[in-house]
């Protein structure tokens, strides 16, 4: 899949939580790859909110990241079995739908933005930071590997306003699908169409 032409005037990355109880993200790059906004956004109607009245949103390109399902899991054991446990005929299949590894959450409002307002994707956390160079040496989500994600977003990207103390792995990522989408908008990497997720193209940096 090939960059399109850039007549969109924002790039909005949002890193999405499977829940409220966990912390969302949103970065805004403008034209020139500077940061516009960085923010977090806990609770689903502040992400509606958001994308109902920020300035920012119409005519942008925004990309959003996969969220896990954590649904119905009680201990580590179930965490495991839902991504290894084979599917057989004994037990009737996705009953309370365990087996379920992507979290729906705001598909409507995703599905009515790339509709109305904006160009829309969504995007394979793990799979992008590897397709930039910026995959996990350390333990995931540790304060080393935000260390090591986020100065690789500087030194590598140029994101040199970023604030100096670290970030947090929601902003970090964030940051990184404000880069893709902008690089989807304004230069000539090449993209390749992953699958479908609830109405919405999955795409990944080749």
């Amino acid at each position: 899949m090939s960059s399109r032409t850039a007549t969109e005037f924002y790039y909005i990355g949002l890193s999405l939580a499977s829940n409220s109880g966990h912390s969302s993200s949103v970065c805004i790059l403008n034209k020139n790859k500077e940061i516009v906004l960085l923010d977090k956004l806990y609770f689903t109607d502040d992400i509606k909110l958001f994308f109902e009245k920020s300035p920012y949103v119409r005519n942008s390109i925004t990309m959003v990241g996969l969220a896990p399902d954590e649904s119905l899991l009680e201990g580590k054991w179930r965490i495991h079995s839902k991504n290894y446990k084979q599917i057989e005929g004994k037990f009737e299949i996705n009953r309370n739908n365990w087996t379920n590894r992507l979290n729906d959450r705001l598909k409507d409002l995703f599905l009515e933005l790339n509709n109305k307002k904006c160009t829309l994707f969504r995007c394979n956390t793990g799979l992008l930071r590897q397709a930039y160079g910026l995959g996990a040496d350390y333990l995931e989500k540790t304060s080393l590997d935000c260390k090591c994600f986020q100065a690789g977003l500087k030194i590598k990207y140029g994101f040199s306003t970023m604030p100096e103390n670290l970030l947090p792995i929601a902003s970090l990522e964030a940051m990184l699908f404000s880069l893709f989408a902008y690089d989807i908008g304004n230069s000539n990497i090449k993209t390749k169409e992953l699958s479908e997720f609830c109405g919405i193209k999955v795409l990944n940096k080749v």
